[in-house]
């Protein structure tokens, strides 16, 4: 028997290929879909859940808050998304952040059993989660260059391109943001004020490079967009 006969081998084989973590849920998970409402939290900051969690529909703000009260916006997680797996793998087994239902959302959750289970049976599975964390370093990455940026404009048109890249509709050469973006929300992810990023987009607007009808956001010219990002 060769190497690549095995399930791991075949896994490193198409090591590239992105992981379907949906399946993998269902296939180990042995609780119902969880429905968490639009403002509701998944889990709390400091707590040790005992199990991972998977974003089977709707978006999720991870944030930390901080001694002033004021949340700090860390990540942005959409369907396909897996959270909590730093604290199911660390030895504190303690969750850093807090994340929030940014719309109406529905998570299934696999238990730490399941999980070490699933890892004993099937060790190809760990290429899978080593994407987990390649994805969650190019996103950290992205959005530290973003706030290198001394321009909020180039910062607004970051944050919009990188939230494209991972969530993005395309119709053509227009892109739809499915993700619902306020002014303010989007202040939030830049860390900036809500009238300078206000600007910002009215900017972005008149440049022709996106649209903003009520909470949803449009890319009408990618290149132009980018443009604003490589030139501060």
């Amino acid at each position: 028997m060769t190497v690549m006969a095995t399930p791991l081998g075949k896994r490193l084989s198409r090591i590239w290929d992105k992981p379907n973590f949906l399946d993998f849920f269902q296939n180990y998970s042995s609780r119902p879909v969880l429905k968490v409402k639009k403002g509701s939290l998944i889990f709390y900051e400091g707590d040790k859940p005992g199990k991972i969690f998977y974003i089977k529909s709707g978006f999720v703000k991870l944030f930390h808050a901080s001694e002033s009260g004021k949340d700090a916006i860390i990540y942005l997680y959409g369907p396909g998304s897996v959270l909590g797996l730093r604290a199911l793998t660390s030895q504190d087994e303690l969750l850093q952040h807090s994340a929030e239902a940014i719309t109406d959302t529905q998570v299934i959750t696999l238990s730490r059993e399941e999980y070490l289970k699933a890892m004993e049976e099937h060790p190809e599975y760990i290429i899978d989660l080593l994407h987990l964390f390649i994805d969650r370093l190019d996103y950290t990455e992205r959005k530290l260059s973003g706030f290198i940026l001394t321009d909020v404009t180039a910062r607004v048109a970051n944050f919009i391109v990188n939230v494209a890249k991972r969530f993005g509709e395309k119709n053509g050469t227009r892109i739809t943001i499915p993700v619902p973006l306020t002014h303010q929300r989007i202040a939030e992810f830049v860390g900036s004020f809500r009238e300078t990023v206000t600007g910002s987009i009215q900017k972005l607007e008149k440049a022709g490079c996106i649209e903003f009808e009520g909470k949803t956001l449009t890319i009408t010219n990618l290149k132009t967009l980018e443009g604003f990002i490589q030139e501060r």
